[in-house]
């Protein structure tokens, strides 16, 4: 893994205040942070594993390549049974032959293209790794929101209940029209809609978390992010982000990587215009059986030299496939210049999106304040006839309006902040161990 970038280390700070909310039900026994459920996905996730799979076929394939860089020895041996009205006897001979290449231009260029492969096999396992703990979090905080939606709009459910039913008691004996009571009603049966919707994404966000750890689990086993929860204010230069992005994004790393390798293809295919320079030597040795008619007689024969080789003519193939090389090159060039710009997007965007999200969450929490400051007197008002239904019903569909858009920004926040690490370069398992330090305990009933 690349060294961690300090640019957004330094700007969140070790000490990380969460105001809890007064808790009066009994906390869960245990729970789940972000590390424990990236543990689990990281034993279970098929695309990392077949990276690293990956990273070690190309290991082996530098060796095999490698291999054709040392000598080259084989041994051989005949046995001959002459039978013939001039001669009748038996040879054996046996030989060995030593073959080194002194220059292959064409070995040479496809090791080194071997070596700079693996180091894009090296960056698909990092990036894997990043992106599993983007994808981590992502699950993770998905079924907190769902969780906690339903437990909006359950609530919200009730208090429609309690509404309507108030409603139909006050009609009966005239204190409510029935337009108060269809209007009730009507906010109930919505109410009941978004709950079922609700029940419907927790249980689709608990299946993705299920199919990521390859183990399922109860939202109640999850730690929590609490509407309380306070986040640190972060400020960036967007300029040092880019450049950091730019030199440092995973992606990016990997194109070039990925541009060398191209480069090294046109030097591969350029061995077609250079000669080949191989040493020789081989010992044989051959024995003849007695007979009649040999002509020869036992010895052991020694040979060595140079062997040159040099390509004259190939019909142009030689040519076309370094210019299919350098278009290749062009290619790699333009798919690292489209990387680079995309990497600063992203970090641009992203620490526009958190220094914005500062303020959207204190906003939102203003919100929360007044709409429920605005629910409790629309509720009195309505008790003493100041006020109707309907302003009692939109009131609460405003105050849990406010609620849910605060939980959305608070985990858009930290999901935020993760994913400029990644864009950076810089996302590791100790980010999740430092997000773990902003979730609570759940509470059960």
């Amino acid at each position: 893994m690349l060294p961690l970038n300090k640019v957004l280390k330094k700007k969140i700070t070790n000490s990380v205040l969460v105001t809890a909310m007064s808790l009066a039900l009994p906390a869960a026994a245990s729970a789940n942070g972000l590390v424990d459920i990236f543990q689990m996905a990281l034993q279970n996730d098929p695309l990392l594993a077949q990276s690293k799979a990956q990273l070690e076929a190309d290991k082996q394939s530098i060796r095999s390549i490698k291999g054709g860089l040392y000598p080259q020895i084989t041994a051989s041996g005949q046995y001959n049974d002459i039978d013939s009205p001039s001669a009748d006897y038996n040879s054996s001979q046996m030989a060995v032959t030593l073959n080194q290449s002194i220059y292959q231009h064409e070995v040479w260029s496809r090791y080194d293209q071997a070596k700079t492969a693996i180091q894009t096999s090296e960056l698909s396992v990092a990036i894997a790794e990043q992106n599993l703990i983007l994808s981590t979090a992502q699950a993770y905080f998905d079924v907190l929101l769902a969780k906690q939606n339903l437990q909006l709009f359950k609530t919200k459910e009730a208090s429609d209940l309690t509404q309507l039913e108030s409603a139909q008691a006050s009609a009966e004996v005239g204190l409510a029209s029935r337009v108060d009571v269809l209007q009730a009603q009507s906010s109930y049966d919505l109410s009941r809609s978004e709950r079922i919707s609700a029940e419907n994404a927790l249980d689709i966000s608990l299946e993705a978390l299920a199919k990521l750890t390859g183990k399922r689990f109860d939202e109640n086993q999850l730690n929590e992010l609490l509407m309380s929860t306070s986040l640190p204010s972060m400020h960036f230069d967007i300029d040092k982000l880019q450049m950091d992005s730019s030199q440092n994004n995973l992606a990016v790393l990997q194109a070039k990587a990925q541009l060398e390798v191209a480069l090294q293809e046109i030097e591969v295919q350029k061995s077609g215009f250079w000669p080949t320079v191989n040493f020789q030597a081989s010992l044989s040795d051959t024995q003849y059986s007695n007979g009649s008619g040999a002509q020869a007689a036992d010895g052991t024969t020694s040979s060595f030299g140079v062997n040159v080789s040099m390509p004259l003519y190939s019909g142009g193939s030689t040519t076309a496939n370094v210019k299919s090389s350098e278009a290749s090159k062009e290619a790699s060039q333009q798919g690292l210049r489209e990387t680079i710009d995309s990497a600063k997007l992203d970090a641009r965007t992203l620490s526009r999106n958190i220094e914005q999200g500062v303020n959207l969450i204190q906003a939102l929490r203003e919100a929360v304040k007044s709409n429920d400051a605005f629910l409790e007197a629309a509720e009195e008002g309505y008790k003493v006839g100041l006020k109707d239904m309907l302003e009692v019903l939109s009131a609460r569909t405003n105050q849990v309006q406010a609620r849910k858009n605060l939980i959305e920004a608070l985990h858009n926040q930290v999901l935020n902040m993760l994913q400029l690490e990644a864009v950076l370069g810089d996302l590791t398992v100790e980010d999740l161990q430092r997000f773990d330090k902003f979730l609570q305990i759940p509470v059960t009933s």
